[in-house]
């Protein structure tokens, strides 16, 4: 290109005054839409120019006018001068768009453009995908055709409906994964632990025991899994060696959930990961795969779900989820400072768990991904209407077309708060039992939100919320206004529920380490006070303020089959003692009279009772429908007549792909 001097732009904020944006902003469109930005040949990668024809040439391919070089007395040119100039012009537009397609062609490889197709669209719900190294083809798990039912692998030839079928047994195989020769397939078989297989079929490898997610050394030679040392604390990352077994643990998160989904960078050096405090609060970070210090990448504080390299190592796309919606993200791995980076172009909302190709240097790059839709209702069924075998009637409460959960009788059982999506947000709804009087008493945009329970004398309400990635306890009226937090620590904090006399609100906490105990504070504000020693969880208390009940174990530490002990202890102290073995948490609530929880059967999910005064459980009734594994959560009116339960009316997934991915 023929240029001179005058025409040269010598940093970013000589770019940014030509274009008259900021300075974010261009860098923002020389990363995602391909702005002609130079860089100088040595080793401060920050030293950039640019060539005002080039970014002249870009500005009309995007239609985006470069500098407002306009000025009154050119907008009154005479009609002779506009006709005479219009020959120069067409000239002027055909060198433009030459000099764009030029440009376009050289940031794309063959000079294509993105393009956005389908690429599993099967009934049911196929799980995430896992593109093969070359792109060409892409594992994901899959029901068969039926709506639910046990998953298997299978691997799909991309443009076309090949499918081959990797397992078949009665238990769900899951969380497939490439090795980077694309000589193996890495899968999660449910309570069965982690194998690998020829992508053609064949015997499997078990390699693990145990593991609930895996991932690929960038050498083949090594699987990551997610995985804890023993039955309790986060989970962590380890690396298995296929040669010996031996395995290595690369991350602990010091408290929460801990860390979830993964990938190794190309060159093998970084790992990573995206790390959850809760659910609903998690954020990306980076470690050099040797061992090191981790590294925040993000600032989010809500739900991440999926993460993958580019093939260049650079940068990192990922999916943040607020449950509604999902979109995909991109963020440059050597960020100074956490932060969010650029969404990423040419995709809708709705885009979760990324996987992009890793091909040779020159080919085209492919990123694929999965499309969810939710709806969950909260169904209100009627436990005078059991019979013990029959199912139990019930009728939708308040819903909508978005996600309704974590539902809260008032102590008289004529009013219910709940949480809804239907603003956009995670918020709180109070209406009366039959769903009228409906309103919104929050407006607080938290990542994640739940309704704690009300006040004894039903004026205010107690619930958690997760803002700024941390956890807190909060007290609102019930007419709404401003929330009052009652917690500050940087600890997990969640689980609130109103002591009998309404002095106090108990709730679960990691204040005191990792595993949470049960803690109470003032409602006026003070100093917490902890009441369990050696492990506590979702704790209520009676309706009499007697006695405090809870679970034994957390979420990241329940039995193999999601179940818990539960517990109770008398308020004003001394020993605790076992009311229920094999209690689910969220499944639960206390009655006047007694406990009422749910039972998962195979087929089934069914209302338990537990009476008090003669301690004997009873089956009230089978639900007509199953509780889903989100959103999963159930209460009671205190008179025990009424249940309130989470429903999954529509959940939709299928795999999208964007070809020429850049």
């Amino acid at each position: 290109m023929d240029t001179d001097r005058s025409d040269r732009l010598d940093s970013w904020k000589e770019i940014a005054s030509y274009l008259k944006r900021s300075v974010r902003t261009v860098h923002r469109w020389e990363t995602d839409e391909g702005l002609p930005v130079h860089r100088q040949r040595h080793k401060d990668l920050g030293s950039v120019f640019a060539y005002k024809q080039e970014l002249d040439a870009w500005s009309a391919a995007r239609s985006v006018p470069a500098g407002d070089r306009s000025n009154a007395d050119e907008r009154r040119t005479s009609r002779r001068a506009v006709t005479g100039t219009i020959a120069g012009a067409v000239a002027l537009v055909s060198v433009v768009t030459t000099a764009a397609m030029a440009w376009r062609a050289f940031r794309s490889p063959a000079g294509v453009l993105p393009q956005l197709l389908p690429l599993a669209s099967y009934p049911g719900t196929e799980g995430p995908p896992s593109l093969s190294p070359d792109g060409n083809l892409v594992a994901f798990a899959w029901p068969g055709r039926v709506a639910s039912g046990p998953t298997d692998i299978y691997v799909k030839t991309v443009g076309s409906e090949a499918l081959r079928r990797l397992t078949d047994t009665p238990e769900s195989e899951v969380n497939p994964a490439w090795s980077p020769d694309g000589q193996s397939i890495a899968f999660v078989r449910d309570h069965k632990g982690v194998f690998t297989i020829s992508p053609v079929g064949g015997s499997e490898r078990r390699v693990s025991s145990s593991g609930a997610h895996v991932g690929w050394a960038a050498d083949s030679k090594s699987v990551l899994i997610r995985d804890r040392d023993g039955d309790a604390g986060p989970f962590g990352i380890h690396q298995v060696f296929l040669d010996t077994l031996a395995r290595r643990r690369l991350t602990k998160a010091p408290v929460g959930t801990g860390d979830w989904r993964f990938e190794v960078s190309p060159d093998g050096t970084t790992l990573a990961f995206i790390r959850y405090e809760r659910p609903g609060v998690a954020d990306l970070w980076i470690v050099p795969l040797q061992g090191g210090e981790p590294r925040r990448l993000t600032n989010w504080g809500a739900s991440l779900t999926g993460l993958s390299w580019t093939p260049d190592g650079r940068d990192i796309v990922y999916s943040v989820d607020n449950w509604v919606t999902a979109r995909l993200w991109r963020v440059r791995a050597t960020s100074a400072r956490p932060g969010r980076g650029a969404s990423v172009p040419d995709i809708p909302a709705g885009a979760d768990y990324p996987s992009i190709s890793k091909p040779a240097s020159g080919q085209p790059v492919r990123l694929a991904f999965q499309t969810i839709t939710r709806d969950v209702d909260i169904e209100m069924i009627d436990l005078d209407s059991a019979t013990g075998t029959l199912p139990l009637t019930s009728t939708a409460f308040s819903s909508s077309t978005r996600i309704e959960a974590s539902a809260r009788f008032s102590p008289d059982g004529s009013r219910i708060a709940f949480v809804s999506f239907r603003s956009g947000t995670p918020e709180i709804w109070v209406a009366e039992g039959n769903g009228n009087g409906l309103r919104q008493i929050t407006s607080l945009g938290a990542a994640d939100l739940a309704v704690g329970g009300w006040s004894p004398d039903g004026t205010r309400i107690a619930f958690d919320a997760a803002i700024d990635g941390n956890s807190d306890i909060y007290v609102v009226g019930v007419d709404g206004g401003n929330p009052r937090r009652l917690t500050d620590e940087s600890a997990l904090d969640g689980l609130s529920s109103w002591s009998g006399d309404g002095q106090w609100i108990y709730f679960a906490s990691t204040r005191a380490g990792v595993t949470p105990d049960i803690w109470r504070v003032p409602v006026g504000g003070g100093q917490a006070v902890r009441v369990t020693h050696h492990g506590g969880f979702d704790p209520k208390v009676s309706a009499d303020g007697q006695y405090l009940f809870y679970l034994d174990r957390p979420l990241m530490a329940l039995a193999a089959d999601g179940t818990a002990r539960l517990m109770r202890a008398p308020v004003a102290g001394g020993q605790e003692e076992l009311v229920l073995e094999r209690v689910r948490p969220f499944l639960w609530a206390v009655t006047d009279s007694g406990i009422v929880f749910i039972d998962r059967e195979r087929d089934f999910d069914a209302v338990g009772t537990y009476r008090f005064s003669d301690r004997t459980i009873t089956r009230a009734g089978q639900l007509a429908f199953r509780i889903p594994a989100i959103f999963n959560q159930m209460t009671v009116s205190r008179d025990g007549r009424r249940v309130l339960a989470t429903r999954m009316v529509r959940f939709d997934a299928d795999l999208m792909r964007l070809d020429n991915f850049r």
